[in-house]
């Protein structure tokens, strides 16, 4: 999805200026999406959402047959109402600046995107150098979706944790033509229900059990992937 990441800096965008695109074609080629947990009750009306192997990330498929994206149209529109956040970021993303500090976070941008292409546009930062109001609204609204995503990584890892996530695969049949689609994730409800009291009134507490629903809810869109 990124091409060319780059550190945004003052010194070498001071005069680069961004242009509002409503395409999503840099998103044709992905498969999945992570999601954070407020995202979860929007999201599980389009897409399913299910738990990858070796983690416990929600993510929402995109597609079941390793074809593309099927939610984004030949013209570059998305299809349904709710487009995840992850790919409401591009082109910006904060990425990591040092291993050995893991919440060490820069604000980077894909140099080669053509929000940047024109002269034209908002600029990224005012002439004394510091970011503009767009650019610092858009720096919230990554940090805002990182720290979200790292607490419902900590959330979902009570999922794993009593071991109530379960190898799933999907048999799709179409045009005649048989697949199984798999290397996923889904709740055992049956495990769900034969927890204590204790550890389910904690889940709804933190939230757990409303990401549990969502998901549950969601699968009832493998159908309507598949077609």
């Amino acid at each position: 999805m990124f091409k060319k990441v780059e550190a945004l800096t003052s010194s070498a965008h001071q005069d680069l200026r961004f242009t509002k695109i409503n395409s999503f074609e840099f998103a044709q080629t992905m498969l999945q999406s992570p999601l954070c947990a407020s995202e979860l009750a929007m999201a599980s009306r389009f897409y399913p959402i299910v738990f990858p192997k070796e983690e416990t990330t929600p993510l929402a498929l995109l597609s079941l047959d390793q074809k593309g994206n099927h939610y984004v149209d030949k013209d570059g529109s998305w299809k349904v109402p709710y487009i995840p956040a992850h790919f409401r970021r591009y082109p910006f993303i904060l990425a990591n600046a040092d291993k050995e500090k893991p919440d060490n976070f820069v604000v980077c941008i894909d140099r080669e995107a053509p929000h940047f292409a024109a002269d034209l546009g908002d600029p990224m930062f005012t002439a004394d150098g510091t970011p503009a109001d767009f650019t610092q609204q858009t720096i919230n609204f990554l940090q805002k979706f990182q720290e979200e995503m790292k607490v419902t990584q900590t959330v979902c890892q009570e999922l794993e944790k009593h071991g109530v996530l379960a190898n799933q695969s999907i048999n799709i049949e179409k045009n005649g033509n048989k697949s199984t689609i798999g290397g996923f994730r889904c709740v055992d409800m049956k495990k769900i229900v034969a927890l204590d009291d204790k550890t389910l009134a904690g889940w709804v507490k933190n939230g757990l059990m409303g990401i549990v629903y969502n998901h549950l809810q969601s699968l009832d869109n493998v159908k309507v992937l598949a077609a």
